[in-house]
């Protein structure tokens, strides 16, 4: 095959290079298992680079691997109905010490997440965990099936989120 994209392969190169860990956290934290979130990503950078050496054009390719992670994570969850256990059951779970952390990072997040709309959590979880700025978050429509909005709309989900978290923490605190 002909590569008819040199620049876009070293850009997706190097975004392999830079973000591949930063890709396997934000699909490990969407589907809360270690090989599936890795074969996720495995197969979006492989799908790009074939797209990329065919010759197809992809505008803004950052972007369109993350929506692209995004949408695999969506649909994995579509298939394969997440079980969420209780904290107190984690321990129980088979890790290494590395997917340990992250394993219980995601039972916490599931936990506080569970209760509040799915547009409110899924901007929770790219602003705090994915490090995305509201703007991003506003051009990252496609993320978990959100309308475009505005990124004044971002930013007053993500309070109404926040609000709703710390109401629960305190209820749960005064328990």
């Amino acid at each position: 095959m002909n590569i008819d994209n040199p620049k876009l392969i070293k850009q997706l190169e190097s975004l392999v290079d830079n973000r591949q860990d930063w890709l396997f956290r934000f699909a490990y934290i969407r589907i809360g298992q270690r090989e599936d979130a890795e074969d996720i990503v495995q197969e979006v950078l492989l799908a790009a680079f074939k797209k990329l050496k065919e010759g197809q054009q992809v505008e803004e390719l950052d972007r369109y691997i993350i929506r692209s992670v995004s949408n695999a994570c969506r649909d994995y969850l579509r298939k394969n109905r997440p079980q969420i256990i209780a904290i107190n059951e984690a321990a129980s779970i088979p890790n290494s010490n590395g997917d340990k952390q992250i394993h219980e990072e995601f039972l916490r997040i599931s936990k506080l997440l569970e209760d509040i709309p799915q547009e409110q959590a899924e901007i929770v979880r790219m602003k705090c965990y994915d490090n995305l700025t509201f703007r991003e978050i506003a051009e990252l429509e496609e993320i978990a099936e959100l309308e475009e909005i505005p990124e004044a709309t971002v930013k007053s989900r993500y309070r109404y989120a926040i609000q709703h978290i710390q109401q629960r923490l305190r209820k749960e605190k005064s328990i």
